[in-house]
């Protein structure tokens, strides 16, 4: 009998332990469980914390912004604007500096040419004058100096006062060089013009030889 009870108070206490171990094994898996989802929502947390500070930043600048007067913001963009337009101004003045210098420039280097289109060109020699001379008067007026043989190149029809002025600034004063224009002078006349404006008409020379 004492055997028995023995035996049943061993096996009982057996059960009980393993009872209690099975307890302790289930309550240790679901703290597990509860620590991971309290994990979990810490992390969710914290991200969403970390979006509503950005947010609450956005919106602490947008409320400063609009928390400035209108007034103020204006004045400030009037000033930029202001200071933009003063450094246009100051570039354009010195474009501008930049461009009249090249005019002057251009301007000294044209009289310069003409000069020395003058001195190269006294008095233009054509080839048909090689060829035939002409008359010893007719020589003499050609070769005589600019003040002594000097016709109104006006009257020669298409030559207007400005064009006469650029053909007396290279030598051409008389009726008769005019008359004894050839196609190559009348070309060469042009490039020296140097403008497309002057069309040279070959009805010059017909003119030229009906004046002199």
């Amino acid at each position: 009998m004492l055997l028995w009870l023995s035996m049943a108070l061993l096996i009982g206490g057996l059960l009980g332990v393993w009872v209690a171990r099975w307890h302790y094994a289930r309550e240790v898996a679901q703290c597990l469980t509860e620590l991971a989802g309290l994990r979990r929502n810490y992390q969710d947390a914290r991200a969403d914390n970390a979006y509503l500070r950005g947010k609450t930043r956005q919106l602490e600048k947008v409320l400063r912004k609009i928390g400035t007067s209108p007034a103020d913001r204006d004045y400030g963009q009037f000033l930029e604007l202001r200071k933009a337009l003063e450094k246009t101004r100051r570039e354009y003045q010195h474009l501008l500096e930049q461009y009249h210098e090249q005019e002057k420039t251009l301007a000294d280097w044209r009289i310069e040419w003409q000069r020395k289109e003058q001195v190269l060109t006294v008095t233009p020699v054509a080839p048909s004058a090689i060829e035939k001379p002409p008359h010893p008067e007719a020589t003499a007026a050609a070769w005589l100096p600019v003040a002594a043989a000097h016709d109104d190149l006006t009257r020669i029809q298409g030559i207007s006062q400005p064009l006469a002025s650029h053909l007396k600034a290279l030598g051409i004063v008389t009726y008769r060089q005019v008359a004894e224009f050839t196609s190559d002078d009348m070309q060469h006349i042009q490039r020296i013009i140097g403008t497309e404006r002057h069309q040279l008409p070959e009805g010059w020379v017909q003119n030229a030889r009906a004046l002199y």
